[in-house]
């Protein structure tokens, strides 16, 4: 969309029209510009009304009734000869010539990007979830595409790229890795982050995550030796490629080599460093490409990107923007950050304070550049500050689970309720604004377009760390922190037993606070009372054999995250009752005591597997005269629980938000069938999980069980008949609808006269499917299609390709193709709207 609509916004307000000394061209040069003019602009217009299908509103209507009115002033008769005769007298002045052409001022010019701005604010959100942008590299890209895939050479080769931090390093890394040549040529890809402080066993899960998609329990049950012998036989025989990502010295690649088989194929390491050197140390084919400091018109070109949706300013903005970024002396974080100060206020004046504030930095010493970094934390409002040094407490590269990051946040009490709105929503709110001001990056999305996951960039860490120290924040806080241990000593020390470090075995994980995990790997006894205040204990990466008691000694913990061989609570956990949120990861099926509906404070209970019962306080249900016991009105989680226990339970939690039943959800006539949630006026999100399968196709239940504001839908395992597939279409605000493994069975879905009107996201995974045949009026709102695992399925319908507001269509199996117009199968498939594929990994556009 953006390189599309980019190309047309230039072609109509930077018009490039040749010059020519002949008289006779000023008398051609009104009609030939006027008619190429309406040419342009009709293709802008268009493109823009095709995008806008769907998002029709009073202000879309209006601001395209602008810009037609801007195409009828440009075109009136108020352009003249004397107008040309002026403007030809500055058409040697090449800046003149790009700010003033034929009749498009700077007034004007602004006009329609102001208003090309707000139509794509109003379509695609604002600009905060784009892809990272390689400016100025275009020679080190071809450089190294042709050193990555050099069929002449066959040995496996290392290749590192070097610089500061900041520089961009991953940036490309990742470019090179997603590059369609790079995916043709090797078998295998695989990417995983090294940092300062790493560990051997969580490097090669990494690996081994970047391509094979489900990691079993088996795998991870492994030893580190194991990983690696099923690494090594992976890729024996296969030309892969890996990436080693911010690597700081050889011990790591000294760690990995003996895993990675040189077979001669043309297998290729790729390194990325701050360390010059680390080329020298490790073998590398050549020495180290080593990135620069961009210049001053690509630093003002990685500005515009990120500031503007269109990457392009605004005129009355141009010469402070260009300031701001040449005072970042071509650090691309810096601009980033910079960008972020400024892109939501698009005043001069607040520009100008900006580039007031921006100091000129000594290139040689990264640290400088904290001054820059610091800014952007001076001008942060203050129930942001805490939110971001925060941040400090996760490690290196760490990808951070927003969802987790936002009930932290929480717990400590960062988030404030702001009139009628939740917590959880204030909580987003505050996300969103530090990833509009680049302090925090996207790494992983949902299917839906929300951030799953996101990190902090190393150099921004080390502020928090500086800030926090500063302003005696780190007081208040733990850090997280590697552990290891085994789980016999774990579990002696966490019930308050002395323990032999001799016994400790590595254990990967993240123990918060460190003090546990530094206590365990030493054998220290472990003292409750040292820890009265404490809000937060995340022990969910070590593992124990029961639900530790000692935690209920803690009656200030707001978050209690545990993974227990037998994970159910005793019913003295109805003390904590400050308690928000309740994580717990068991190899049991777990009880939930019914002692947990005296804990009146508790707002997610997020079971994460098994098949869970939850006990009623009393067979009576509740009623409106309650006084709030046997009640639990803030929970908004409720997750894994067996539909068994949920019959009488729902007038207790009225504030659901999402909801996951797993048992059985088949009747013994054959009908999917679960506890009415339609009572649950503020669920939006339901998971359906069968774990008793039946022996023929079952039936739909009846839509009214459903609440009516319910958003997406999850079913698994459920074997429904495709027919029943048109009751889900009558719930009317369902826009995420996920079909996995099993859900339905038969090989042909034919949607008929269904229609899903609100849908945008529709995931197809591990299902049986061979034949689809749909209509775009049956999801005339559908915005992203995945296709995963469904590997009968051998083609998407073309009528797919035609629905008007479709984006992205996801797929992971390389044997599904599309349609074409003659009905047969390749990737010509084409689509209304300029949107992407994403096949196995990486964008491919259709038009």
């Amino acid at each position: 969309m953006a390189d599309v609509l980019k190309h047309l916004v230039l072609k109509v307000i930077f018009n490039d029209i040749p010059t020519y000394d002949s008289s006779l061209f000023m008398q051609e040069l009104q009609w030939k510009w006027k008619g190429q003019w309406q040419v342009n602009f009709n293709q802008l217009m268009n493109h823009l009304r095709m995008i806008m299908q769907g998002y029709e509103n009073e202000e879309t209507r209006h601001l395209l009734k602008e810009m037609r009115v801007m195409f009828r002033e440009i075109t009136g008769p108020d352009l003249h000869m004397n107008h040309l005769n002026i403007i030809m007298l500055e058409y040697e002045n090449e800046e003149a010539n790009k700010m003033i052409r034929f009749g498009i001022g700077d007034e004007r010019k602004d006009k329609i990007l102001k208003i090309i701005e707000e139509l794509c604010v109003i379509r695609f959100g604002s600009n905060v979830e784009g892809e990272e942008t390689v400016v100025g590299f275009d020679d080190e890209v071809e450089t190294l595409l042709d050193q990555l895939t050099q069929t002449s050479i066959k040995e496996l080769q290392v290749i590192s790229v070097a610089g500061m931090a900041g520089l961009g390093k991953t940036t490309l890394a990742r470019k090179l890795y997603r590059d369609p040549l790079i995916e043709y040529h090797f078998d295998i890809r695989a990417w995983t982050c090294v940092s300062q402080i790493y560990v051997k066993r969580d490097l090669l899960l990494g690996i081994l995550s970047s391509f094979v998609y489900d990691l079993t329990e088996e795998i991870h049950k492994m030893s580190d030796e194991q990983l690696g012998e099923k690494l090594y036989r992976l890729l024996k025989g296969r030309r892969y490629l890996v990436v080693l990502d911010d690597i700081w010295d050889c011990m790591a690649w000294n760690d990995l080599k003996i895993y990675l088989p040189d077979d001669k194929v043309g297998s290729r390491v790729v390194f990325t460093s701050r360390d010059i050197d680390i080329s020298l140390h490790v073998g590398a084919a050549r020495p180290a490409h080593v990135l620069r400091l961009r210049t001053a018109d690509e630093s003002w070109n990685i500005f515009q990107n990120n500031v503007f949706r269109i990457g392009i300013c605004h005129s009355d903005l141009k010469k402070v923007g260009r300031e701001i970024a040449e005072k970042c002396e071509g650090l691309p974080l810096a601009i980033v950050i910079a960008a972020g100060l400024v892109k939501n206020r698009l005043s001069f004046n607040w520009w100008s304070e900006i580039a007031g504030s921006l100091h000129s930095f000594m290139v040689r010493d990264p640290n400088q550049y904290m001054d820059t970094l610091a800014l952007s934390y001076n001008h942060l409002p203050s129930h942001l500050k805490s939110c971001f040094l925060f941040l400090g407490v996760f490690p290196e590269d760490y990808e951070i689970p927003v969802t987790k990051l936002i009930w932290l946040w929480i717990s400590q009490g960062f988030i404030q309720e702001s009139g009628n709105r939740i917590l959880e929503d204030v909580a987003h709110d505050f996300l969103m604004d530090l990833i509009k001001r680049s302090l925090l990056m996207t790494t992983k999305q949902r299917a839906d377009g929300q951030i799953k996951a996101c990190r902090i960039h190393d150099l921004l860490r080390d502020l928090c760390l500086r800030k926090a120290e500063e302003e005696s924040f780190s007081q208040e806080i733990y850090r997280y922190a590697h552990v290891s241990a085994s789980s016999d000593a774990i579990t002696n020390m966490l019930q308050g037993m002395s323990s032999n470090p001799a016994a400790l075995t590595t254990h990967s994980g993240l123990c918060y606070p460190f003090e546990f995990g530094k206590a365990l790997q030493e054998g220290v006894l472990l003292f409750s009372e040292a820890y009265k205040s404490l809000r937060i204990l995340d022990i969910e990466s070590i593992h124990v054999s029961l639900f530790p008691s000692f935690v209920i000694q803690l009656g200030n913990l707001r978050y209690l995250s545990v993974q227990a061989h037998d994970g159910s609570p005793h019913a003295s956990i109805s003390k904590l009752v400050n308690l928000q949120m309740l994580i717990i990861l068991s190899k049991k099926n777990i009880v939930v005591p019914k002692s947990i509906w005296n804990m009146v404070n508790l707002r997610h209970l997020y079971i994460k597997s098994g098949e869970n019962l939850m006990e009623e306080p009393s067979l009576v249900q509740a009623t409106e005269n309650d006084d709030g016991g046997s009640r639990l009105g803030s929970l908004q989680t409720l997750s894994q629980v067996s539909p068994h226990s949920c019959h009488n339970i729902f007038s207790r939690t009225p504030n659901l938000r999402k909801l996951g039943f797993c048992g059985p959800l088949i009747s013994s006539l054959g009908d999917l069938e679960f506890p009415n949630t339609s009572s649950l006026q503020n669920l939006q999100n339901l998971r359906l999980l069968n774990t008793v399968t039946y022996p023929e196709p079952t039936r739909s239940c009846n839509p009214i069980m459903f609440p009516e504001m319910l958003k997406k839908l999850t079913l698994s395992n459920i074997g429904m008949d495709w027919e029943e597939m048109w009751s889900f279409s009558l719930l009317p605000n369902l826009e995420v609808f996920k079909l996995k493994f099993h859900a339905c069975i038969g090989e042909r879905w034919e949607t008929s006269d269904a229609v899903f009107g609100r849908l945008k996201i529709l995931k197809l995974q591990g299902l049986g499917l061979r034949e689809w045949e749909c209509s775009k009026d049956n999801f005339p709102c559908l915005q992203r299609l995945v296709v995963h695992h469904c590997l009968k399925l051998k083609s998407i319908p073309l009528e797919v390709g035609r629905i008007l507001t479709l984006e992205v269509i996801e797929k992971f199996d390389e044997n599904l193709t599309f349609q074409d117009e003659d009905n047969s199968t390749g990737l010509g498939f084409q689509m209304t709207n300029p949107a992407y594929v994403i096949f196995c990994g990486r964008y491919i556009r259709t038009k």
